[in-house]
């Protein structure tokens, strides 16, 4: 019976040192298998068995050794830190792709930049004024006002086209983050139905927790294993991976009538998925995840100068989005532009209706009022009647806007209708281009609204482009340092769950010798048993 149990013990000895060896050439195996996580054998002794006993003490013999475990050597501390700061990594990432595309599309960086457009107009208006007769200074300053027109034209195309990009990105997105949902959900079921057999399923715990890592980039995560094997995930504190199933984020309208859609939870009566009522801080530990960056820097709407009127409405709804800060802050640039000159070469009366004002509007030398530079599209300045075609913010066609803006073809095809005499058949003067030289050096408007100091026309948009400038600088700090501790933390993790080759070749040798050495127990005890039954004859007898 004791040579019998020896060599049960020997033979649990070889049959856990060889899964001990599996073990080792499987991760060998895998040293550079992407987001493999080495695997570690948990051997314990398998128990005692009484033989006897005396007065204070009772006589046990060992029964071997069982593989408890084949288990991932793991830090959950260094996972979660890990996906918390790679998710605050896509979050200002989204926002600092935003503002350098911004920086391109305005051109200071390289390339034709606004404020050479902007000094042409101001530098043309001041030969004008030299010559406000001569043919060839009025259609140098007709011909930089269409410039003028064709870029901001060209700058509002492609903020509002990035602006459709970004949709489209968040659409992309959404769809990825419902399919990595799906992945994880069906890895659930095969990891939990393998280990139901005793089988090992820590490959596919390794595919998880890569889809896992990449779903904390794209938004706010936290994710826990249960008992069974089953990993549970929420997002933005709400439940999206369950042992039922997956709680699919749909998409809707940003606003009545947008283009721009938004995600939303259908299982709980389209509630949106982020809220966006408590301000974006590092200090609320709620500035995480690309999706919430692209839809904060994307925004609602495209925005125009109407959205600069109400301080409240600017700060809640503008303010907060790169792209619609900067499309309504370079909206009012433009429409003051337009505006003010337009209001000099063709005034109004006060009204109601406010009407041409003939009594003091310029003529040109051809000895017609009322032609503006810079017209609406779609809407001219005046019905039938002289009355002026007022702007209304709920119709987006009245407005003097960037992208609603064209050069009155009047003007380019005649340069004698350009208003500039003060009175009829008089010789022209510069009186009216000092008016417009003058109302360009005047302040204008603040960069936001409710700030005291306001700006010309260079100066606001010196201010706007530092404005960016400065965001970008800012932001591309914080993503350079989230991008320093992503690495850290993944040195840390990588230190730990790596397969070092010089470790796994020193537990080969380890398990190996162990393996032999109860091998040679085997043969020994083997040896023995053969020696006693032919030595004996029959067992039994």
């Amino acid at each position: 019976m004791s040579s019998l149990s020896s060599l049960s013990r020997a033979v649990s000895a070889m049959m856990s040192n060889q899964s001990a060896l599996n073990t080792s050439a499987h991760n060998l195996t895998n040293i550079n298998t992407p987001g493999y996580v080495r695997q570690q054998v948990v051997m314990a002794e398998s128990g005692y068995s009484k033989v006897g006993m005396n007065e204070t003490t009772d006589f046990q013999v060992g029964l071997g050794v069982d593989v408890q475990a084949i288990r991932q050597v793991r830090d959950q501390f260094l996972d979660t830190s890990y996906r918390q700061e790679r998710g605050r990594y896509g979050f200002y990432d989204a926002q600092n792709t935003g503002i350098e595309e911004i920086e391109i599309i305005l051109g200071e960086i390289e390339g034709e930049s606004f404020s050479t457009v902007l000094n042409d107009l101001w530098v043309s208006l001041n030969e004008l004024a030299k010559h406000p007769d001569g043919l060839e200074t009025r259609g140098t300053f007709i011909q930089n006002a269409s410039l003028f027109v064709n870029r901001t034209d060209l700058i509002s195309k492609q903020l509002n086209d990035y602006q459709l990009n970004m949709n489209e990105d968040v659409k992309s997105m959404v769809s990825r983050i419902n399919e990595i949902g799906d992945e994880i959900y069906q890895l659930n079921e095969v990891i939990v139905s393998y280990e139901i057999g005793d089988g090992n399923a820590n490959d596919y715990r390794d595919q998880r927790n890569i889809l896992v890592d990449e779903l904390s980039k794209l938004i706010d995560v936290s994710a826990k294993e249960d008992s069974a094997g089953n990993v549970k995930v929420r997002i933005e504190n709400t439940e999206f991976i369950t042992t039922a199933g997956v709680n699919h984020m749909g998409l809707e309208a940003s606003e009545p009538y947008s283009n721009l859609v938004s995600p939303v939870w259908p299982h709980v009566a389209n509630y949106p998925v982020f809220n966006f009522d408590v301000a974006i801080t590092p200090e609320s530990n709620n500035d995480k995840g690309a999706l919430k960056g692209l839809l904060i820097t994307r925004g609602i709407r495209q925005g125009s100068y109407t959205d600069m009127i109400d301080q409240a409405t600017y700060e809640a709804d503008i303010k907060p989005s790169i792209i619609m800060n900067a499309q309504a802050q370079f909206d009012q640039l433009v429409h003051g532009i337009a505006t003010t000159i337009n209001d000099i070469l063709s005034p109004n009366t006060v009204g109601p209706p406010p009407m041409l004002d003939t009594a003091n509007a310029p003529y040109g030398l051809d000895g017609t009022q009322g032609f503006e530079v810079f017209k609406r599209t779609y809407v001219d300045r005046y019905n039938g009647l002289n009355e002026y075609n007022v702007e209304d913010p709920l119709d987006p066609y009245t407005l003097y806007s960037s992208g609603n803006l064209e050069i009155n073809q009047e003007l380019l095809t005649d340069y004698d209708k350009l208003p500039l005499q003060k009175l009829l058949n008089e010789p022209g003067d510069s009186t009216i281009i000092n008016d417009m030289l003058n109302a360009w050096d005047q302040p204008f408007s603040s960069l936001e609204p409710g700030l005291t100091a306001k700006l010309n026309f260079n100066d606001y948009y010196k201010a706007y482009v530092g404005d960016v400038g400065n965001n970008g600088y800012a932001v591309g700090n914080i993503v350079d340092n989230q991008q320093m501790m992503i690495q850290q933390i993944d040195n840390q993790r990588s230190s730990l769950q790596g397969v070092s080759s010089d470790e796994e070749l020193g537990n080969v040798i380890k398990y190996q010798h162990a393996y032999n050495a109860a091998a040679k127990v085997v043969s020994t005890v083997d040896q023995m048993i053969e020696t006693l039954v032919t030595s004996t004859g029959l067992v039994g007898r």
